[in-house]
């Protein structure tokens, strides 16, 4: 009996034991599968594949323009004003009519210019009949000829000051001195018109000029043969420079160019409007989409694909405009630029390129937009 108790104690314990081994046993081979399966994961990460698009870097000439804006107005202008203050008796024009050089646009009064004027003639012809009266009595040994030198002085200031009320006469009808449209009216008739004030003013329409601020940076790189672009509302027009002042504004620190308008351009004098200057022309230049630059801190580079691999090179820019950049080193011509899905690379890391078509012919069709 002693015996059988102590088997069956002893083939409890083989059981205990066999069934704690097959616990670790199992327990083990779970921990090797999970292994497996991080090893299995990591591998995978490590062959991860970045699909990306590149198109081929390409040189062409590339023109650097810029923007700035000023004010239309006339090359041709008159301020229609008086001599002297007299009261204005007629106005024969009004705002927006078109006017002829030499036409009378106001009449000033005349009445007692008028009898100024008469007095003088009158004054006049008396000296000069003096003067003959005496120029004869000298020929006939009447009188000294220092009494007919002292009429005929009298007769030339006599002259003179006839000549002065008639010019002052004329200066009652004012009269347009070019051809064009009137801009401005700021008396009629009964008012008092003050010496030197502009009582009308005139334009020339089809002499139109505008004056536009430019940057220091810029104004070097202007001269009358720069190509000058002009928009009004969408609508484009050629433009010529026509003067670079040397002195930059108080103030702004802007310098004053005056450009020249088309005559058929259709700009109205006070139209606001934008030129464009094209201030520089490079030729071949290297030119790539200016968002596929990665700047990290005083750094900019690009990917480029180097067979089934990314590559990351340091590049330098210049000029850019319109989405493009200029890149004066790090790029040649030839070289595959990744310009899809670069924002995940990093230098090394497996790509699967697909050539980017709509991007290679982009970067040749260049936008003159500034």
């Amino acid at each position: 009996m002693l015996k059988l108790l102590k088997s069956i104690r002893i083939f409890l314990w083989v059981c205990v034991l066999i069934g704690v081994g097959c616990l670790v046993g199992f327990q083990v081979m779970a921990k090797l599968k999970q292994a497996e399966a991080n090893l299995r994961s990591l591998e995978t990460e490590q062959i991860t594949v970045y699909p990306v698009e590149v198109e081929f870097v390409k040189a062409s000439n590339y023109d650097v323009w810029r923007s700035y804006y000023g004010q239309a107005k006339s090359a041709h202008t008159q301020n229609i004003t008086t001599y002297e203050r007299e009261i204005v008796k007629t106005v024969h024009v009004d705002i927006g009519s078109s006017v002829k050089a030499g036409q009378t646009l106001i009449t000033l009064q005349v009445a007692d210019r008028g009898a100024k004027v008469q007095a003088g003639q009158t004054a006049y012809e008396d000296a000069k009949a003096n003067y003959n009266r005496l120029r004869q009595l000298n020929a006939q040994g009447g009188i000294s000829k220092s009494e007919v030198d002292t009429a005929y002085t009298a007769m030339k200031n006599a002259e003179a000051q006839m000549k002065s009320t008639q010019t002052t006469l004329q200066r009652t009808t004012l009269k347009a001195s070019i051809n064009g449209i009137v801009s401005a009216r700021n008396v009629e008739p009964g008012e008092i018109a003050e010496a030197g004030v502009p009582l009308l003013s005139i334009v020339d329409p089809k002499s139109m000029e505008a004056e536009l601020m430019v940057s220091k940076k810029d104004v070097s790189r202007i001269n009358q043969d720069t190509l000058v672009e002009i928009y009004v509302d969408g609508v484009k027009s050629n433009g010529v420079v026509k003067r670079i002042s040397p002195e930059a504004q108080s103030g702004s620190g802007l310098y004053p160019v005056v450009v020249g308008l088309e005559d058929n351009s259709g700009i109205l004098p006070g139209t606001y409007l934008e030129g464009r200057f094209r201030v520089q022309s490079i030729q071949n230049a290297v030119i790539i989409p200016s968002n596929v630059v990665i700047y990290r801190g005083d750094t900019q580079s690009v990917y480029l694909a180097d067979g089934n691999k990314a590559k990351l090179v340091r590049i330098t820019t210049g000029e850019g405009q319109n989405g493009q950049v200029v890149v004066t080193s790090g790029l040649n011509v030839g070289d595959e630029l990744i310009t899809s899905g670069n924002r995940v690379l990093y230098d090394g890391a497996r790509i699967n390129r697909s050539l980017d078509m709509a991007g290679n012919n982009s970067i040749n069709n260049l936008n003159d937009e500034g």
